[in-house]
């Protein structure tokens, strides 16, 4: 059964525009880090649903393509939509993907960081740690960086599990790339605390802990038994 011109007109305009939702979610997922009980995101906070958000709209087109391919009724409509309502649709796609390039990352991105590194200085003047802000401010200033990586390397796959091998993609690269990093800075600190005689066996902790996130997942996978 032949879905009626309008609809797909509008089915059309929903797909277009899962790319520049999904790089919205980006800066959406930056805004709510801040606010997640200090610089530790939560497992059910706004960050990480809308990292899956983001993750979900990129593989739309993968996860319609899937079901093309198992023969769902009705789903090859979907792959087709965009052409079918390209007439109809295309300015208001134009419109939205420039609000989101131009507008949202261009321009009030840097002026959302800039006003978390200002409450950064704010907070240390106060005498709290400006931590939460700054990383957040980073993130902010690296969704660029992020959507191309989520663009490239972390969307090759397709089919049905398209979301959640991008999920998997985000956790490795955290894991080798950031951790790290983190580690280092973690074992920097406790070195400068143990020299000025606060408290020190935290943070090395915490740094050898972050310098083996991948040795720690391959653990617990091994005493769980899932080969993931």
């Amino acid at each position: 059964m032949q879905i009626p011109l309008v609809l797909r007109a509008i089915l059309g305009l929903l797909m277009d525009l899962t790319i520049p939702a999904a790089l919205g979610a980006f800066v959406l997922a930056g805004m709510r880090l801040r606010s997640e009980g200090g610089i530790n995101f939560e497992a059910s906070g706004g960050f990480l649903k809308w990292m899956f958000w983001a993750c979900f709209l990129l593989s739309v087109p993968s996860v319609s393509s899937w079901l093309v391919a198992e023969g769902i009724p009705g789903a090859s409509q979907l792959n087709q939509a965009g052409a079918t309502g390209a007439a109809y649709t295309a300015g208001i796609e134009k419109v939205t993907g420039d609000f989101v390039d131009n507008f949202l990352v261009g321009h009030v991105v840097p002026v959302i960081a800039a006003s978390l590194v200002f409450k950064a200085v704010l907070d240390l003047s106060q005498g709290y740690s400006p931590l939460a802000s700054i990383i957040a401010a980073l993130f902010l200033l690296g969704v660029e960086g992020i959507w191309k990586l989520a663009t490239g390397s972390w969307l090759q796959s397709g089919g049905q599990y398209g979301v959640t091998d991008m999920l998997m993609s985000v956790f490795s690269y955290a894991a080798t790339q950031i951790s790290p990093i983190v580690g280092g800075l973690a074992l920097s600190a406790a070195i400068l605390n143990h020299v000025r005689h606060r408290p020190w066996m935290g943070l090395v902790a915490s740094g050898l802990g972050f310098l083996s996130v991948t040795g720690i997942w391959a653990l617990v996978k091994s005493f769980s038994g899932v080969s993931i």
